[in-house]
């Protein structure tokens, strides 16, 4: 697109500058419009036609920069891209923008391109002094594409530009026009910004009506009354007060928002869906783990031992030294002589050396002592750990330690997705009533159903109850605004 002079404070001071955009269907004018502004500026005549966008029948003559594609293709928008015409006239400029048309034969995606141009051309204008309306005159009826290029049209207009509309009516009159401005319902145009003007110069060239002399006059009269209709809306927008086109670029703010901030909710449910799926399997890692813990639980064992208790006896007997044996009952006469160390000595030489034979335990008689108990077999419990299966134990213990933590970090990740997805929502539906601020009668539904569809089919694929439901419920909410909304505008 080109773009604006910028001008200084002292060149600002002595001429105005008014910037006018052009909206409409495709076909319906809007490049004809320039080539008659062309020559009401540069005081063009039927006979020296000044051209600025050329036609089907006549070459451009002013060198001006457009963005023209086969002039010969009617069935397509000519404008490829917004061109902003400058004229001056009597220390003033005008700067006439000439958008691509809407609801062209390319599709709602070429228009949400063209949309886009245009809303960014008004926004770099900084401050618009009228929006022009170039609707076909001859139409009795809506259209499809007509009641299509008013719906994107209304979703594109902020209010505060509303009073600063002006209707221009092509191919037609004042007594012959067939449009009816109720079409353009809500919106309410004021006869005085309502002007006809029957482009029919260039229609054909100038061969077939210079010989033909009522065809020639019919075409002056005509030409004669456009020269007329351009010099009132020149002086129309003369009346017309400027407004600043913040809230063009307020809405496109927000709109990028709403769009960007849902296609985040779709990579944020994707997400969330990823971690359910791991703590799920996780989860069912932990209930295996847990089968294993109870099953390697019961790793000890009891058993009843015997063992030999020495308690009190009025006898004595003998106790190997070496292995603890009791080995014998020995008489008391034998016990008090052994219970004397140096007697026990001797006793135990003389025993020595008359070769007496040794004790059952196999250890010699110096090995023994005489003591005053007997010994008595007893059984007790003892507790046996299995140490293969107390491991087994132990690490099903450490792993389920382990899983859990795992479990705890995947619930605090969900729990954070869950939060960021809220405030996107919360986001959005800010948005939503900051455009509906802007523009009352913004279209949600338009603007919204191909990525609202998007949501619901991947919804559709998700696998977790809990996340599908999640989803489902964002989506309710957000449609539940959107409706909201819309009616809203609709009773507007």
């Amino acid at each position: 697109m080109a773009s604006f002079n910028s001008q200084s404070p002292l060149k600002q001071a002595v001429q105005r500058e008014y910037n006018i955009i052009l909206f409409g269907e495709t076909g319906s004018g809007k490049s004809t419009l320039i080539n008659y502004l062309t020559n009401y500026f540069q005081n063009g005549t039927l006979e020296n036609l000044k051209i600025a966008i050329p036609t089907k029948h006549y070459e451009a003559t002013e060198g001006l920069k457009h963005h023209e594609d086969n002039v010969q293709d009617t069935s397509k928008s000519q404008t490829r891209a917004c061109t902003v015409y400058t004229f001056r006239k009597q220390g003033t400029v005008y700067n006439f923008i000439d958008t691509p048309g809407l609801s062209d034969t390319e599709g709602v995606a070429q228009d949400e391109s063209n949309i886009q141009q245009i809303m960014g051309a008004a926004e770099q204008s900084g401050v618009l002094t009228a929006i022009i309306l170039v609707i076909n005159g001859t139409q009795t009826r809506a259209t499809v594409t007509l009641c299509r290029t008013l719906c994107l049209l209304r979703s594109s207009i902020p209010d505060v530009l509303l009073q600063n509309l002006v209707v221009v009516l092509t191919n037609c009159s004042f007594t012959t026009v067939n449009f009816n401005l109720a079409h353009l319902e809500p919106w309410t145009v004021p006869e005085s910004n309502v002007f006809h003007m029957n482009n029919c110069a260039f229609s054909r060239p100038v061969s077939q009506w210079t010989k033909n002399e009522r065809m020639k006059q019919n075409l002056e009269r005509e030409w004669k009354c456009s020269m007329e209709a351009i010099e009132e809306l020149i002086q129309n927008l003369k009346q017309l007060g400027g407004k600043a086109t913040e809230a063009f670029k307020q809405m496109r703010i927000n709109r990028e928002r709403i769009k960007s901030q849902l296609q985040n909710i779709l990579l944020d449910v994707t997400k969330c869906q990823d971690l359910q799926n791991e703590l799920d399997m996780v989860k069912t890692t932990q209930q295996n783990i847990a089968t294993d813990i109870k099953k390697y639980s019961d790793y000890k064992r009891t058993k009843q031992v015997e063992y030999t208790e020495l308690v009190k006896s009025e006898h004595g007997n003998s106790f190997c030294t070496e292995c603890s044996t009791p080995c014998e009952e020995v008489s008391s006469m034998y016990r008090t002589v052994k219970s004397i160390p140096i007697c026990r000595d001797v006793v135990s030489l003389f025993e020595y050396m008359l070769k007496l034979p040794t004790c059952h335990c196999g250890h010699s008689a110096f090995d023994h002592y005489v003591n005053n108990a007997r010994p008595v077999k007893k059984t007790k419990t003892v507790e046996e750990i299995l140490g293969d299966v107390k491991n087994a134990y132990d690490l099903s213990t450490k792993k389920n330690e382990e899983i859990q933590s795992e479990i705890g970090n995947l619930n605090t990740d969900i729990a954070a997705l869950k939060c960021a997805l809220d405030a996107m929502q919360e986001e959005i539906l800010e948005c939503c009533y900051q455009l509906k601020k802007l523009c009352s009668q913004f279209n949600f539904v338009d603007e919204l159903q191909g990525v609202i569809g998007v949501m619901e089919r991947d919804t559709r694929t998700l696998t977790s109850t809990m996340v599908r439901a999640d989803a489902e419920k964002r989506i309710r909410s957000i449609k539940h605004v959107i409706d909201t909304l819309s009616s809203a505008g609709k009773s507007g």
